[in-house]
């Protein structure tokens, strides 16, 4: 595969990763929100631990704000969505324009809630706008490789997401399904020993005592990317 076609791979598998890494922490953040107001202070920093990220928060609110909002902090969440446009920009050509426009729609609106009254209904408009992008881009994308190659991105940073945080471990039997069947469909090189591994945990991922083995697995099956 010469360099432009696996150049082009990297970013489809990339933005579907960052596009659901931000809806992901999206949707964390708002519980956290409403958890902030009704009762104790988010455990950021075993928040920052289980994801791997520094933990250079003050307190609650500052986490909320920053995590969210700042620009500067390369793990926010504006960050990821930032990283989302920045390969929908080169793949224009791939995922069309029409499903470009969604995501600039989601830029627009975390910077208006960046700045706004209400951020976390602001939020929630900008998690419409990435589901938007989700349909429009399965629709025009034509090429069968380059659409699950997109899809694969987003079901390993479901899982990696969802082993890291413990969350919506009723959800892993089914990615697991799911990015098997991607896999079938995707021209990116995979390490054969961790896709034995990871498949052969998949009915009993049990992500308590596999945390370690899976995220390696996840992280590292493929070559290309």
């Amino acid at each position: 595969m010469d360099s432009v076609a696996l150049n082009k791979l990297d970013r489809l598998f990339w933005l579907g990763r960052y596009i659901e890494r931000t809806l992901i922490e999206i949707e964390i953040m708002q519980q956290v929100y409403d958890q902030c107001i009704d009762g104790p202070a988010f455990d950021y920093a075993g928040f920052c631990e289980n994801l791997e990220i520094p933990n250079v928060y003050a307190d609650s609110d500052d986490f909320i704000k920053r995590f969210l909002f700042d620009r500067n902090d390369p793990y926010s969440v504006i960050t990821n969505l930032n990283c989302a446009y920045d390969n929908a920009i080169v793949l224009r050509e791939s995922i069309s324009s029409a499903s470009l426009s969604y995501i600039q729609m989601a830029v627009n609106l975390m910077d208006a809630a960046a700045n706004g009254v209400a951020p976390m209904l602001e939020l929630q408009s900008v998690t419409d706008m990435l589901y938007a992008f989700r349909g429009c881009s399965d629709d025009s994308i034509l090429e069968t490789s380059s659409r699950y190659t997109l899809k694969c991105g987003s079901s390993v940073e479901r899982i990696d997401m969802y082993v890291r945080l413990n969350y919506h471990l009723e959800n892993l039997d089914r990615e697991f399904s799911r990015l098997n069947h991607r896999l079938q469909r995707t021209p990116l090189r995979r390490d054969g020993n961790k896709l034995m591994l990871l498949l052969g945990l998949a009915p009993n991922p049990d992500p308590k005592n596999n945390r370690k083995i899976l995220l390696d697995c996840v992280e590292g099956l493929f070559i290309d990317v």
